[in-house]
């Protein structure tokens, strides 16, 4: 026996086959928070199929109120979409630990003539075989799962930002809700003022009934609209708590203001940023050199590998006891992987050409992005400087030349519903503007704000413009 333990620790050191610990080198914090925080209920959910246990806190019930980074902090920590990109970096560690495990060896006893009627039997032979790995296949291997595992990491950062993307256009859509409802409630006013206005001038004859007619469908339409906006506003409450993971609609005041502008880096710097930061880029570069890699490996494995064995052999007729060695290849006559190296080089061509695809759509769709966001900037803008504070003023003369009777009802209609369009416009320009903004910065992928709390009384990344 103790030429067999020696044996079976000679090949065992010989292949250098030794499991190693699985392999989380990546000591990314947001991914380490995730996995720490809901590994345990994960893995009770898996085990038992049972309902979803009690979540841990989601972080929302210590604030007095929500800025846009704590909403996608919060989203961050409970999405569970980001969590299943975390765990696929699991998968793909295990696997790099899995690929780079040398073949077990196998133990084999022989024992010849059991039940002879002639009384002693044969021989009894114990055989410990290991296959050798030759070529260098195992490191080729584990190179290829270890791209396997930086793709999940940039899929996981990805997953982070389309987040974080996915928060703020809900977050600035509650916000512009509020804001709408808000504009409804100040039409609302404007129609009462108009109707007792118009009440006023019949009461005095100088207006026809018809005009006070007019002037309560224009207050029925302002409070059908005020209805649709309260609707908006709450279903908007609930995106924003979907998007952040949590189960009850928000209800604390939202802090960021919709009204700033966000500061934005120029088309060439988002651009220059995505091609080297964006994680559809690191995948594809990623997946080229993974592609060079499996080319590597299938080329590796044309080479057979050996076959050795070793074990005492027991003859019982001379009580002796000899030493059986041997060693096997493979002949590679016909399978020489020639058909897995030429698709394993076809796979980096693949690679190339998508390397070069994803940068064109990316690429384009900054173009598109920047379009949009710089369109919306300048409207919002004009409204905001020009268009509303003119509306309003003309607005406010037409009602005072009204109620002296120097201006007809329609045209203090018309002054109304300049104010209504302007303001609506205003805050559709507004969405469209925090819309395109995450996508750029979603695109860019420079930096990530919510990963460190913003210093009091600091506007998050909005400026004034």
């Amino acid at each position: 026996m103790k030429i067999y333990v020696w044996t079976a620790l000679g090949l065992c050191a010989l292949g250098g086959g030794c499991a190693g610990p699985l392999d989380r080198s990546w000591d990314d914090p947001t991914y380490r928070a995730i996995r720490d925080r809901y590994a345990e209920s994960d893995r009770r959910v898996s085990e038992s199929r049972s309902p979803v246990p009690n979540a841990p806190a989601s972080g929302i019930e210590v604030l007095d109120q929500l800025s846009v980074h704590d909403a996608i902090r919060i989203a961050i920590i409970n999405n569970p979409e980001l969590r299943r990109a975390g765990y696929r970096v699991d998968v793909a560690a295990g696997l790099v630990t899995q690929a780079g495990l040398y073949p077990n060896p196998s133990f084999l006893v022989d024992v010849e003539a059991l039940g002879s009627k002639a009384g002693r039997g044969g021989e009894t032979t114990y055989r410990l075989e290991q296959e050798i790995v030759l070529g260098g296949k195992l490191k080729r291997a584990r190179q290829v799962a270890d791209a396997d595992r930086l793709g999940a990491q940039a899929a996981f950062v990805g997953e982070e930002f389309a987040v974080a993307s996915r928060v703020t256009r809900a977050y600035f859509g509650a916000v512009v809700a509020q804001e709408r409802l808000a504009r409804r409630q100040d039409l609302i006013d404007l129609a009462d003022q108009l109707l007792r206005a118009a009440t006023a001038q019949v009461d005095a004859g100088a207006a026809t009934e018809p005009d006070r007619l007019r002037a309560e469908v224009v207050r029925e339409q302002a409070q059908i609209e005020l209805e649709a906006a309260r609707l908006e506003m709450e279903a908007s409450g609930r995106a924003l708590a979907s998007a952040m993971g949590v189960d009850d609609a928000v209800s604390i005041p939202l802090s960021t203001d919709a009204s700033l502008v966000p500061s934005m880096l120029s088309q060439d710097e988002i651009a220059a940023s995505a091609l080297e930061s964006n994680s559809r880029m690191a995948i594809a570069r990623i997946g080229l050199e993974r592609a060079r890699r499996a080319h590597q490996l299938a080329r590796a494995q044309a080479i057979p590998n050996l076959v050795a064995s070793a074990g005492p052999r027991y003859s019982d007729p001379g009580s002796e006891t000899t030493m059986d060695i041997g060693i096997g290849v493979e002949v590679p006559l016909f399978d020489r992987n020639q058909g897995a190296i030429r698709a394993a080089l076809a796979e980096r061509r693949v690679a190339a050409a998508n390397l070069q695809s994803v940068q064109l759509q990316i690429l384009n769709e900054i173009s598109e992005a920047w379009a949009a966001y710089e369109s919306a900037r300048i409207a919002t803008i004009r409204y905001r400087d020009n268009l509303i504070p003119k509306a309003d003023r003309t607005l406010d003369l037409t009602r005072q030349a009204y109620e002296r009777g120097k201006a007809d009802y329609l045209r203090l209609l018309d002054a109304q519903q300049v104010v209504v369009e302007s303001r609506i416009a205003s805050i559709d320009a507004l969405r469209r503007l925090h819309e395109a903004a995450a996508l750029l910065r979603e695109l860019a992928q420079a930096d990530a704000p919510w990963r460190a709390p913003s210093p009091a009384g600091e506007p998050e990344g909005e400026v004034h413009q």
